[in-house]
């Protein structure tokens, strides 16, 4: 009688119960050519108009049929429509129904159609639907969809939480709106990355201002659906609230960065310790030689002189021997004690050379100024009035120094001036001790010369 669409026909394949009608809209005669007892458990007699058809109808569907049915007509078109029908004993069914307008050859109107019962398929989906929005909604997760332009669609209730915004006032508001000025250029940077199919979805940590104003960290993951034709529709987000996992990185960053200040301070005083001499508390000779190798080439540099003043305290041994180990190591620290004030540039250095020999480093100093040093430090000492019953040289604990001067240059090396001030002491001690003695011109010691004269200066007692 009539052919149906092959959709259609695709649609009814299985065990979908079907009914096929033709209504003539001149005179509302309703055709049912088969299926309708099935779907409506009433015989065609009782539903063979449109009239008595639309009783069967539920209420609320009837104007959305007869209006599809009439711009059919009109545009001589068709129609697809789903709505609810009541069978005789009261149930409640679904129907899919599809219609066609046919012109006759009398030019007549005819309008054929096709019912099909999808009550099981509308209640799975029903079903379905249920199930999506109680897990949309009760999600552990912010879940949300958003527009192209940002505008919040729909948010579940754990979104809402997050951000502290009720679903009617996110909707008010694009996430640009609430999203921390620092992270929005990453963030539309990968949504156009997403809207030009470079990324097929992107994730981010980024910040939230709650409602309230509060910062809110969440870790955001989304994709984009596409329509029919694959034009950007929406996006999917879900969101994270991670501000307790951020917190607790924060004060883990805080507590390492507090463990490493402590170590380095740790390490600092130990560098500092392995360069200080545990009895004086002054230098030791380790840093001696660093502070020597570092002046050296400042005044090769510079051009500058750089002395020394090499000091022993006159027959130790005999005052380690008669007073015993204590009183001997605190006359070292007397000692050192005032070759620190003696040393009073920043750029001075007293360090213990090792046992009962201290060293005086004096950077940008010549021989007088070396000379006037080393005789403040022999005043110093003599002033102690320490006792020193193995010294044959006075009964009072002396020193003898010696002192040195040079004028580095590129062919020089720093321990020629450690040699001279030693030298310079050794003469110190053999001329008698609690003297101070100028060591022969670093120039000449360089060259190979070793002179054993006294300077001038030295053959008196200090």
């Amino acid at each position: 009688m009539f052919s149906l669409d092959p959709e259609i026909v695709a649609l009814a394949l299985g065990s979908a119960r079907l009914a096929t009608w033709e209504w003539i809209p001149s005179s509302d005669e309703l055709r049912w050519t088969s299926g309708q007892t099935e779907i409506y458990s009433r015989p065609a007699r009782e539903i063979n108009s449109s009239a008595a058809w639309a009783e069967v109808v539920h209420p609320e569907d009837r104007e959305q049929v007869r209006l599809a049915a009439e711009r059919a007509l009109e545009t001589e078109t068709g129609f697809r429509e789903q709505f609810r029908v009541t069978g005789r004993d009261g149930e409640i069914l679904w129907i899919f129904g599809y219609a066609k307008v046919i012109r006759r050859s009398d030019q007549s109107l005819h309008m054929l159609g096709m019912n099909m019962d999808v009550t099981d398929w509308v209640e799975r989906l029903a079903a379905s639907e249920t199930r999506f929005i109680a897990t949309f909604e009760q999600a552990a997760v912010g879940i949300a969809h958003v527009g192209i332009d940002g505008k919040w669609l729909n948010v579940n209730r754990r979104c809402c939480e997050i951000v502290g915004y009720s679903k009617n006032e996110l909707r008010e508001l694009t996430f640009e709106d609430i999203t921390h000025p620092d992270d929005l250029e990453a963030d539309w940077a990968l949504v156009r990355a997403l809207l030009t199919g470079e990324r097929s979805t992107y994730s981010m940590e980024k910040r939230y201002f709650m409602k309230d104003k509060r910062l809110v960290w969440v870790n955001l993951t989304v994709s984009l659906v596409r329509k029919v034709d694959e034009t950007p529709d929406y996006f999917i987000a879900v969101i994270e609230d991670i501000t307790g996992r951020k917190q607790l990185e924060a004060e883990r960053d805080q507590l390492i960065q507090s463990l490493e200040e402590r170590v380095r301070e740790r390490t600092a005083k130990l560098e500092e310790l392995s360069r200080t001499d545990a009895l004086t508390g002054i230098a030791n000779r380790r840093r001696l030689d660093e502070q020597l190798t570092l002046e050296w080439d400042r005044s090769v540099r510079a051009r500058r002189p750089l002395s020394m003043v090499l000091i022993d305290i006159d027959y130790f041994k005999g005052l380690n021997d008669g007073l015993g180990h204590g009183p001997a190591d605190r006359s070292l620290v007397s000692v050192a004690k005032k070759l620190i004030e003696s040393a009073r540039r920043p750029g001075d250095l007293a360090a213990r050379y090792g046992g009962d020999e201290f060293i005086l480093l004096l950077p940008d100093t010549g021989p007088e100024g070396a000379m006037t040093v080393a005789r403040q430090v022999q005043e110093a000492v003599c002033r102690l009035e320490l006792p020193n019953p193995g010294s044959p040289v006075s009964a009072k604990l002396t020193v003898s120094q010696g002192v040195a001067t040079a004028w580095p240059t590129k062919k020089t090396v720093c321990n020629s001036l450690m040699i001279a001030a030693d030298r310079a002491l050794y003469r110190a001690k053999k001329a008698g001790r609690n003297r101070i003695a100028v060591g022969d011109s670093l120039n000449e010691l360089i060259e190979g010369g070793s002179s054993e004269e006294l300077h001038p200066i030295t053959r008196q007692a200090i």
